[in-house]
């Protein structure tokens, strides 16, 4: 709950654009990770030579990332890597289950370790902190540089439903079956007293 009113506060409360009230230009984006790969190609032109440096701010909700967005990240950053200039920087921080910066600013072009660092989040961070937002943006403060565009990018995870899908007719069986039960229990106990009474005989 704390790092969900953190992040209002940082993302509606602040100037448009601003990452906090600084003389440090810090733009702030945020993505649903199933959005992830069309915000790249959106944002990110293959042939543009400015330097970048940018900050993703990762949500995490267990311990490990799972197969699916996991591979959606591996992907993502794969392409970002491939777009983002020679000089171009980007870290790895992350928040909500634990809070931290997994990777140090890094060249865009440094794949393998990039990769190594999305594989285990948690593994990648020396130390962790109560408040993963606050904290990215602070890391992107730190380390501001004056001849690129600075930014913060959330990628957050989706808001799916857990749908739970009822069979109607295994319902109505079930409750046909229950029903059953009962009446032969009821039957069972009506006659015990006459079965008892031929049992003395």
């Amino acid at each position: 709950m704390k790092a969900i009113i953190t992040f209002l506060f940082v993302v509606l409360g602040l100037a448009p654009g601003k990452a906090q009230e600084t003389d440090l230009e810090i733009v702030t984006k945020s993505v649903e990770i199933d959005d992830l790969i069309s915000f790249v190609v959106q944002n990110y032109e293959s042939e543009d030579i400015d330097m970048k440096n940018i900050t993703f701010l990762i949500q995490v909700k267990e311990d490990e990332m799972d197969g699916e967005n996991l591979v959606m990240l591996k992907q993502s950053f794969k392409l970002i890597s491939e777009r983002l200039s020679e000089d171009s920087k980007i870290s790895i921080a992350t928040y909500s289950k634990f809070n931290g910066v997994a990777l140090e600013p890094t060249n865009a072009k440094d794949l393998e370790l990039i990769m190594h660092t999305l594989i285990d989040l948690k593994g990648n961070i020396a130390e962790f902190y109560d408040d993963g937002i606050s904290l990215a943006y602070k890391h992107a403060e730190e380390n501001f540089e004056d001849n690129a565009d600075n930014s913060v990018v959330i990628i957050r995870m989706s808001q799916k439903a857990d749908i739970q899908v009822v069979d109607v007719d295994k319902e109505k069986k079930d409750a046909k079956k229950k029903a059953k039960k009962n009446a032969l229990l009821v039957t069972a106990l009506a006659i015990l007293p006459e079965l008892i009474s031929l049992i003395k005989n």
